[in-house]
C-alpha cells in the first residue's frame, strides 16, 4: 500500500547499502581465501557470517564497515585526512561470550 511516509530515511538508507556492499566483499574476500562461508538469515543474529576452513575450523564473524567521524566535539573534520577520527568497534557482551569475532572493511 502507497504512503507519503518514508520507511527509511535517505541516511539510514545509504548506511544500510555500505553495509550489504562490505559483507559481500568480506564474503567474496574469505571465499578467495579458500573459506567456506555461510550467511546468516536472521536480523537479530549476533555474527553475519559462518566461516570454515579446509580443516574444519569453525569461526562466527560480525563485518563492520570503517566508519569515519564528520564532526569532534563541534568542530568539522572535513579538512582533516579520512582516517583521522575512524569509530572504534567493539564486540557486544554476547558476541564476547560466543567467540564471535569482528571483521572490518574499507567502503570506497
Amino acid at each position: 500500500m502507497p504512503s507519503d511516509k518514508q520507511i527509511i530515511s535517505e541516511r539510514q538508507k545509504k548506511t544500510s547499502i555500505k553495509g550489504t556492499v562490505g559483507e559481500y566483499e568480506a564474503i567474496a574476500k574469505l571465499t578467495k581465501e579458500g573459506y567456506f562461508v555461510a550467511k546468516s538469515v536472521d536480523p537479530a543474529c549476533p555474527f553475519d557470517i559462518v566461516i570454515v576452513d579446509r580443516n574444519g575450523k569453525i569461526q562466527l564473524i560480525d563485518i563492520k564497515t570503517n566508519t569515519f567521524r564528520k564532526n569532534k566535539k563541534g568542530k568539522s573534520l572535513k579538512d582533516k585526512p579520512k582516517g583521522s577520527y575512524k569509530i572504534h568497534r567493539s564486540p557486544t557482551k554476547e558476541q564476547k561470550r560466543l567467540g564471535i569475532k569482528l571483521m572490518m572493511v574499507d567502503y570506497d
